[in-house]
């Protein structure tokens, strides 16, 4: 059965101009929460977006569409012409555009919401089963049983600089055999980051990185498993910015 998404919990659900634009956008915004998609509405500086989590740590922004590109969206919902969604990850990662219906094949749609789901709601399924095969394909690889003491591999020295600059201790800790690093981010989630494909040096291949809301125990995130230390770095930073914001907004 169907459960509903727990409604936005930052302080901006009191604000009169939030909850206005909330209700402009409530028919789009219901769409995309019915199908399991957590929504919300950025204000920043005099500008409006709906945004929408994907489930590999990057989003869709939806906006207006104006002559030069995305605009923010109108208070008023009778001065949009047109909408303009971009598919947005960290900074360095993936940034394409989904829909602009001023432009191109997609023109003709004007402000129909009806037409922007046929292309958004795929699009993010398929994002959602490109995130689930990837941690199917993963269940096969073989995690590293924690000693008594809990120690097992750390994380890369560039992982913990960055926390370290923020002040965020890292919590090494056997969870039902499993061992596993936790720490806290400035939102009120925190990051579950398991090793796997330990080889003989006890160096992990790679690390599967979930993202727990923890005033929401039913409200998880899980992130593709990352190869590499690289891209396990990128991971950590684009999942610490997104919560300084959040955590900023409040």
């Amino acid at each position: 059965m169907f459960q509903p998404l727990p409604f936005p919990s930052h302080h901006r659900v009191n604000d009169p101009l939030w909850q206005r634009l909330w209700a402009t956008y409530n028919d789009v915004i219901t769409m995309l929460r019915s199908d399991g998609i957590t929504t919300d509405v950025e204000m920043s500086d005099g500008e409006f977006t709906i945004t929408a989590e994907l489930p590999n740590g990057c989003e869709l922004a939806i906006r207006a569409s104006g002559e030069t590109g995305a605009k923010a969206l109108p208070l008023d919902r009778a001065e949009l012409g047109a909408w303009h969604v971009v598919h947005l990850c960290s900074e360095g990662g993936d940034h394409h555009l989904v829909y602009d219906s001023a432009r191109g094949d997609q023109a003709a749609n004007g402000t129909d919401v009806l037409a922007l789901m046929v292309v958004v709601l795929p699009h993010v399924k398929a994002e959602q089963d490109a995130a689930h095969q990837h941690l199917a394909a993963s269940r096969g690889r073989t995690k590293v049983e924690a000693p008594e003491n809990a120690e097992g591999p750390e994380l890369p020295a560039n992982v913990t600089a960055l926390l370290a600059e923020y002040g965020i201790e890292v919590d090494p800790e056997d969870h039902t055999g499993t061992y596993r690093i936790t720490f806290d981010l400035p939102d009120g989630t925190y990051l579950l980051c398991c090793p796997l494909d330990i080889d003989a040096d006890g160096t992990p291949a790679a690390w599967k990185i979930t993202r727990q809301h923890r005033h929401q125990p039913g409200h998880m995130q899980d992130v593709v498993p990352v190869d590499g230390e690289p891209c396990l770095f990128d991971t950590v930073r684009s999942h610490l910015a997104s919560a300084l914001s959040n955590a900023s907004r409040r």
